[in-house]
């Protein structure tokens, strides 16, 4: 779908999981797709954070981080539905019987923190909604809090966004499809970033250069 859409770099930032990162960057790599792996955690305070990784192993080493601070609290499939894992050719693998919708113990600067320490970038998700967002949540930026980016979702305008919350626009603004089924990458309004290569790499001098004329919201 990603590639009917002409997208040429995505992310998977599953919630509070990697699970299925490696799966996806396999068929990624199969196609000719990059895809960066990632994961959305929700802090102690229900703040949604994405934090983007140069590789697999990183992601998964944060997400063995973030695992020993999510508490042990059963899935009810019934009401959250499955948790499936799969393998590169979509084949059910298994499933995760921990709940992914739930806070992990750790707050928004533990978080961010934990994210550079594993070479990551820390992005503040959906900050123009009410619900889990950075400042429907907090009304602030934790002064600790070391932001790469800020994320609004793909139909708010940057234009309300920058009139609404002038306070982050001291942040590269992305807009990400947060596609949670494959009809959400249709028509995602995403963003156009001028970098050399489809690439972590790439992407993270960007957000680091502050250069915010190389990103584009369509």
């Amino acid at each position: 779908m990603a590639q009917l859409e002409g997208l040429s770099l995505i992310a998977i930032t599953d919630h509070n999981t990697a699970a299925n990162v490696g799966a996806v960057m396999q068929v990624g790599d199969q196609l000719g797709l990059p895809v960066l792996p990632g994961m959305e955690v929700q802090t102690r305070e229900e703040v949604h954070l994405l934090g983007i990784f140069p590789s697999l192993e990183a992601v998964l080493a944060f997400e063995q981080l973030i695992w020993q601070h999510l508490p042990k609290v059963a899935n009810q499939p019934q009401i959250f539905g499955e948790q499936i894992v799969y393998d590169s050719a979509d084949r059910q693998k298994g499933s995760i019987e921990r709940l992914l919708l739930q806070s992990v113990t750790l707050g928004v600067e533990e978080v961010g923190k934990a994210i550079t320490a594993h070479g990551g970038v820390t992005i503040a998700a959906h900050v123009n909604r009410r619900s889990y967002g950075l400042l429907g949540q907090l009304g602030f930026v934790p002064e600790t809090l070391k932001l790469d980016a800020v994320e609004i979702d793909r139909y708010f305008s940057y234009e309300r966004f920058m009139d609404e919350h002038q306070s982050l626009g001291r942040y590269p603004v992305l807009r990400n499809s947060d596609a949670h089924q494959l009809i959400d990458l249709v028509d995602s309004h995403s963003s156009v970033v001028l970098i050399e290569e489809p690439s972590f790499l790439a992407l993270r001098e960007l957000l680091l250069s502050g250069d915010v004329g190389r990103i584009r919201l369509r």
